[in-house]
């Protein structure tokens, strides 16, 4: 899915194991789970609204993770990815004109 269409993004952690929970403006909800110990990423999806993003987002903290809401939108700093692509932009430099070569079985004759 194409993260612009992300209508909020949680993430949990607990120990060593992190949920990122998405909300997309289709009606979608992503969990995905990582656990750092055994090097393991898993995603669910399913059906819902904002209403059981934050259920579960609560159900979550009461299992004692630590939540953190992730803005969306434009980050102001060096280190965004639209700064970034922003550079990578080529942009056309200068270039001396080129001569056309002329030669001499050419030069002022008609082609054949």
């Amino acid at each position: 899915m194409d993260i612009t269409k992300a209508k909020k993004i949680i993430e949990l952690s607990k120990d060593n194991r992190s949920i990122l929970l998405t909300l997309w403006e289709s009606g979608q909800i992503t969990s995905c789970i990582k656990e750092a110990e055994a090097k393991k990423q898993y995603c669910e999806n399913c059906r819902g609204d904002e209403s059981l993003c934050n259920d579960y987002a609560e159900y979550l903290k009461g299992k004692g993770y630590q939540a953190t809401e992730i803005e969306l939108g434009e980050l102001g700093i060096e280190e965004s990815l639209p700064k970034f692509l922003e550079g990578r932009q080529t942009k056309p430099s200068a270039t001396a004109p080129v001569e056309a070569e002329v030669r001499p079985e050419t030069a002022g004759g008609t082609e054949p």
